[in-house]
């Protein structure tokens, strides 16, 4: 690969990064993407870069958590149309001074291999308690170029390849116990909440061996009914590959926005784009509408006709331009399916996530209050009008607003990530969870294993995406037997006025949610700790 002769190119990623409490909405960007120290017996180069984001932190105390860059990169060969991912080693990175790189394997509980268990990202974070901007030069990730993974051949020493970094902001969810369920007591009223066994007690997550399904024992997880049927499915066993919460694990800091589902778009193959997408006669991401549907604003902005790939934008205004401060660039992206996330996992190296990881990410290791959002408290307060509507500073205008949902006046769509941070001095001024993610109570409903379906109990939280999808279908590759099919929803939307948006809440736990494309519907995903 001679590194003169590469095109060499930096996709920047301006997404929102958002701590809990005091601090405010910000965006990570790479920049300054080269190849550098290529090293042809080993077949193996650098992929240098920088990045920088505002308002990051770690912390010792208290949630004892960070914020980090899940990072991974892709590249095609010059005149081809085919973007792959670059699969990286275990060792050999370079950390810039403060910071720490963790590769991530396809399969975690598994040792390293450059060809069958590659890393296919990193996760860069603060090596020590700080707080505030951070900019990092010189970040060096070691790049496998030579080696065949899964398939794709590795390159030629002296091939020409175009390469893009991809950032995505996440949250780190240290180990421990926690609860499950806000209990049954006088005014409580979230829907189908878990329960200890034969009790009204919430129940208590302690490790990641495998928990018995059940009534007939205080040790056995359970959920109360709803409208007459139970949300808990059949008694049985929870395996322990599925992931109950305890141990630590990564997820995302916000819903996936909408530029970032447009970047991913602009690098599938066309038959892959009509797939994660729609029809091939779309204009309007998800309909043949030609205005924004529910305030998403990706659109095609090329022509419909020949075999190359389409060329999506972020056009709100729907005025025909393309990235315009006011497209709605950073509102979540809502019309997606379970399969639309499966894939999107895959491609990215991560995964889907469950509802234990959801309750235990929202609450973390405090005790549960009744009826509280995710936030920790019971106090809501509806976005009623937002002013700068799709641009970097949307925001509701209501004094303590910390949720969105249907009463937004003229709003009939998701809002931007983060935009309740804006200037919040407390966790529940933000809509922040326990260790910092954001919008787990309303905005859009998010997709998870459930307990309570047969189905999704099989699920393996070792297994991560691999960065390849199916050529032609434009699916995950991984099989049923680690990512099943069936999943239900947690979390609530926009749409939503009801008790739904409480953490215990499990008013969709049980019914199957998977091929279904709504405005309601949205992507965060995890990974297990590396």
């Amino acid at each position: 690969m001679n590194v003169k002769k590469q095109i060499q190119k930096a996709v920047i990623l301006i997404a929102l990064l958002l701590p809990q409490t005091i601090l405010f909405a910000n965006n990570i960007q790479v920049s300054n993407v080269s190849l550098t120290g290529q090293n042809t017996t080993s077949k193996y180069t650098m992929v240098k870069f920088d990045i920088s984001w505002e308002n990051s932190w770690r912390t010792s105390t208290l949630e004892k958590n960070w914020d980090a860059a899940w990072i991974f990169v892709k590249y095609r060969k010059k005149r081809e149309i085919i973007w792959n991912h670059a699969y990286l080693n275990d060792s050999g990175h370079e950390a810039p001074t403060g910071s720490e790189i963790t590769p991530g394997f396809v399969v975690t509980n598994a040792g390293f291999d450059a060809t069958t268990n590659p890393a296919v990202g990193v996760f860069l974070y603060r090596s020590g308690d700080g707080i505030g901007n951070i900019n990092y030069e010189g970040v060096r990730l070691r790049w496998n170029y030579g080696v065949d993974v899964n398939g794709v051949n590795g390159l030629a020493d002296n091939d020409s390849v175009e390469v893009s970094v991809f950032a995505i902001e996440m949250v780190y969810i240290p180990e421990g116990d926690f609860y499950v369920g806000d209990g049954i007591h006088e005014g409580s009223n979230s829907v189908g909440r878990f329960v200890a066994g034969t009790t009204t007690e919430p129940f208590q997550i302690t490790s990641e061996a495998a928990l018995t399904i059940g009534n007939s024992a205080t040790t056995q997880l359970w959920g109360t009914s709803t409208g007459g049927s139970s949300t808990i499915g059949n008694a049985g066993e929870l395996p322990a590959n599925f992931p109950k919460g305890y141990q630590s694990f990564y997820i995302m800091k916000y819903e996936l926005s909408q530029y970032m589902y447009k970047e991913y778009l602009n690098k599938l193959t066309r038959s892959q784009q009509v797939a994660r997408s729609g029809t091939t006669v779309i204009c309007r991401f998800m309909s043949n509408n030609t205005t924004p549907p529910n305030r998403n604003g990706i659109r095609i902005m090329s022509s419909l006709g020949g075999a190359l790939p389409f060329v999506f934008g972020n056009d709100l205004n729907n005025n025909g331009i393309e990235g315009e401060p006011e497209d709605g660039l950073h509102i979540a992206c809502n019309w997606l399916s379970f399969y639309d996330l499966m894939t999107f996992a895959d491609w990215s190296g991560l995964r889907p996530y469950t509802e234990l990881e959801f309750e235990k990410a929202c609450r973390g290791a405090l005790p549960p209050v009744i009826n509280e959002y995710a936030w920790g408290t019971s106090n809501m307060t509806h976005a009623t009008e937002i002013t700068y509507p799709g641009m970097t500073n949307e925001a509701a205008t209501n004094p303590g607003a910390n949720i969105a949902t249907n009463n937004a006046e003229n709003v009939q769509g998701p809002l931007r990530c983060g935009n309740f941070a804006r200037t919040a001095t407390t966790r529940e001024q933000a809509g922040a969870t326990y260790y910092g993610v954001m919008e787990m109570s309303g905005n859009l409903w998010e997709y998870t294993y459930s307990v309570g379906r047969d189905d999704s109990r099989s699920f393996n939280g070792n297994i991560h995406g691999d960065g390849i999808i199916i050529k032609d279908t434009g699916f995950t590759d991984i099989d049923e037997t680690n990512w099943p099919r069936g999943v239900s929803l947690r979390g609530s939307s926009w749409s939503e006025t009801t008790n739904a948006q409480q953490i215990s809440s499990r008013n969709y736990a049980s019914p199957q949610y998977t091929f279904q494309r709504n405005s309601t519907t949205g992507i965060r995903l995890a990974r297990t700790q590396p």
